[in-house]
């Protein structure tokens, strides 16, 4: 297993492989939580994230989390650039955003085994109950908890 560490303001540390907790956050430039057709903009975008995929995600008014399982060879910063360049580009079209709509930080944390992983896909799923914004996970729109109960 290789593993790679890189520098910005937070240090990063990709392993080949390995599945990651990602979170990107709005840019401060960006006066307004994202709407509802924005955060489903976002949502697409996450379900052509590869060659790995994600397992979980939520897309909040004002930031994202995505668990990522990662392949091997897999350039992380490549996955996490196309993934928000894409949909910034998605969500600059509608014409009520301008750029730069992400931060250029992203918040990324190595899975280290399976509880981890299980936790990490209930803290992301939860996120919207905790915020208030729904009373059961699978209620908010724009998680891979509600994609469990798409037959509605």
């Amino acid at each position: 297993m290789t593993s790679q560490i890189y520098r910005r303001r937070l240090p990063h540390i990709y392993v080949d492989g390995a599945a990651y907790f990602l979170t990107f956050r709005l840019a401060p430039s960006q006066d307004s939580h994202l709407e509802p057709e924005e955060r489903q903009l976002v949502v697409e975008h996450i379900g052509r994230m590869q060659p790995g995929r994600a397992l979980a995600f939520v897309v909040m008014p004002d930031h994202v989390h995505v668990l990522y399982q990662s392949v091997t060879g897999e350039d992380l910063i490549k996955a996490l650039q196309a993934l928000k360049g894409a949909s910034a580009h998605a969500l600059a079209h509608t014409g009520t955003r301008r750029a730069p709509i992400w931060q250029v930080e992203t918040f990324d944390r190595v899975i280290r085994n399976e509880s981890d992983l299980l936790e990490t896909w209930r803290y992301i799923e939860a996120n919207p109950v905790r915020r208030a914004l729904v009373e059961s996970a699978e209620d908010f729109r724009w998680s891979s908890a509600w994609g469990r109960t798409a037959e509605r």
